[in-house]
């Protein structure tokens, strides 16, 4: 069980290959060649730089120091299965939520910075298609909990790569 939550957790753990730049309050982190766009939940939206790719999905917001208030990144998988995220080498405390294949919130989370906890909702965690990360606070602040749905579209084209 354990290489297995390594393995899962590996999505977020490799040191960083893309560096993101730090971004405004109104605007997604970005890094070269990821695709942005916006996840609106209970009426509030965040714009997102989305990770649909093993790098930028390993590389997440690691290293990133100034998050954007209304900013993220969504996380893209090709199946649904349960996953592990934590914040090494990452300095922003964030909120993290998990969404299943209809976008509706299955796991919420709030994560410290360069913490090694795995956030996975336990041995009998939900599968999850979706993961989106903003600031620590961001979803308890807009009314945000287990159950909700979100709403996004994927850029037409997009590459979703699968687990490695």
């Amino acid at each position: 069980m354990i290489t297995r939550l390594i393995r899962l957790a590996r999505r977020a753990a490799v040191p960083a290959a893309l560096a993101l730049a730090s971004c405004s309050a109104d605007k997604a982190p970005t890094a070269p060649g990821l695709p942005a766009g916006t996840v609106t939940i209970n009426g509030s939206t965040v714009n997102v730089t989305i990770a649909a790719t093993n790098a930028a999905r390993d590389s997440g917001l690691m290293r990133v120091t100034n998050l954007g208030a209304n900013s993220g990144m969504l996380f893209v998988f090709l199946f649904d299965q349960q996953r592990a995220f934590w914040m090494k080498d990452t300095p922003t405390p964030l909120s993290i939520v998990f969404l299943d294949a209809n976008k509706k919130i299955v796991f919420m989370a709030d994560m410290a910075p360069n913490d090694s906890i795995l956030q996975y909702g336990g041995f009998n965690a939900p599968l999850m298609r979706y993961a989106l990360e903003v600031n620590a606070g961001w979803f308890a602040a807009h009314g945000i909990t287990t159950g909700m749905t979100a709403s996004f579209t994927l850029p037409t084209g997009l590459v979703i790569e699968p687990d490695p």
